[in-house]
């Protein structure tokens, strides 16, 4: 297993991060997704760098409009 924080650049809504936070969960390899509501800006995402990579989880976040840096290689 493997996690990386992302930094999220935009300030996030609670429905925003939800949606994110789904549409992460439903990709094969992500395994746990945390985040705080003190720092909507920031999510760590837990996967199986042997069936997801941290490019992916970066391409997943840009789709959704926003933009977006990995921290933590």
């Amino acid at each position: 297993m493997s996690d990386i924080t992302v930094h999220i650049d935009e300030t996030l809504d609670a429905a925003t991060i939800y949606a994110l936070k789904k549409d992460l969960a439903s990709k094969q390899g992500v395994n746990r997704i945390d985040s705080n509501e003190n720092r909507p800006h920031l999510m760590v995402v837990q996967y199986d760098h042997q069936v997801m990579n941290s490019i992916e989880i970066l391409n997943e976040v840009t789709d959704h409009g926003l933009h977006a840096e990995l921290i933590g290689f």
